[in-house]
């Protein structure tokens, strides 16, 4: 199998080109994966840059790579994720998040009338929502984004799933990985920088570490023993996702866990200035933002758990705990 991952210098496309053709995922059977080989080929930016300002650019070199590489699955991990920023970049993220995920779509689908397109995966967000629901988001609830960031993520997942029937896309929340820039590792530099931390406490969600996601899109896109929930990539979901660890917190219970689990690290005993007491729990009023955040970014994975056939996702705090201890490591 030829797998095709657009953007790999980001926290998840390193993710996915590491853990990707690897070992059977956490919580799989013995013998319940049927061995297949894969390769595995990465862009960067230099390769495919979706914010050229030549549209005409990205549509030719993306032809290119396709016709160069002919993957059997493409997974889109390019993205605009500076929410704030997007406020005044709107052109550029909607053509990063909106746009290109289109083109992508029209570029795979195969000729008029034929099925046998390429397969995408691609990744959305929570912020699709504006977080006033006091459940947890279903994917039938209907979008309604605060910001650009939002905006140009639900524009981007419409454009791919009406270009490409074959394309799967999977929304997120509060990604978190070893590699690259995020919350968690934005929390442990500053609490060895600064003596109090103010975090804010009333916008709820769950944390979903790049690990977790790679592993749950293992078990759908591999081949697998008869019986199990798919059969490799041409019998892989497509559709609309949602997929997050189980359980949720606030970003200052999120907080409050890496400085717990820093605190019981050997390489950091004695540099983190932050203690418990000093750790601030604040509203989002007195935290004022360019871009406004949802209250409730929590998602509801009960369809992603049907297909795949499990009671319960892993606690993001286990799930977490991995790239935490890397994370750590990586810093001490």
């Amino acid at each position: 199998m030829k797998i095709l991952v657009l953007g790999i210098t980001g926290q998840l496309g390193w993710q996915l080109m590491r853990d990707l053709g690897g070992s059977p995922p956490r919580g799989s059977s013995e013998g319940e994966e049927v061995p297949v080989r894969v390769q595995l080929l990465g862009t960067t930016r230099a390769q495919l840059d979706v914010g050229h300002e030549s549209r005409a650019a990205i549509e030719a070199s993306l032809a290119a790579l396709l016709d160069q590489h002919q993957p059997d699955l493409v997974i889109n991990a390019i993205a605009y994720t500076a929410v704030d920023r997007a406020e005044s970049e709107p052109e550029l993220a909607a053509q990063v998040n909106g746009w290109f995920p289109g083109l992508l779509g029209r570029s795979t689908r195969g000729a008029p009338g034929n099925t046998s397109g390429t397969r995408v995966v691609h990744f959305s967000s929570d912020y699709v929502f504006d977080g006033r629901s006091n459940a947890p988001y279903r994917e039938s609830d209907s979008p309604a984004p605060l910001g650009v960031y939002g905006a140009t993520k639900r524009e981007g997942e419409c454009a791919l799933l009406e270009a490409n029937s074959r394309a799967l896309v999977l929304r997120c929340s509060w990604v978190v990985g070893a590699h690259g820039q995020n919350f968690a590792r934005t929390i442990l530099r500053l609490a060895c920088e600064r003596d109090r931390l103010r975090v804010v406490s009333d916008q709820w969600g769950v944390p979903t570490p790049t690990r977790f996601i790679v592993e749950q899109l293992r078990r759908v896109i591999f081949p697998k023993a008869a019986g199990a929930a798919s059969a490799g990539v041409d019998g892989a979901p497509a559709g609309l996702f949602h997929l997050v660890p189980s359980g949720e917190t606030s970003w200052h219970g999120y907080a409050s866990w890496l400085l717990e689990q820093a605190r019981e690290h050997p390489g950091w005993r004695g540099r983190l200035r932050v203690r418990a007491d000093r750790l601030e729990a604040i509203s989002s009023a007195e935290y004022p933002t360019a871009a406004p955040r949802p209250p409730n970014s929590r998602l509801d994975t009960q369809k992603w758990r049907a297909l795949t056939r499990v009671e319960a996702l892993e606690d993001w705090r286990v799930s977490l705990q991995d790239t935490c201890e890397s994370l750590l490591a990586d810093a001490s």
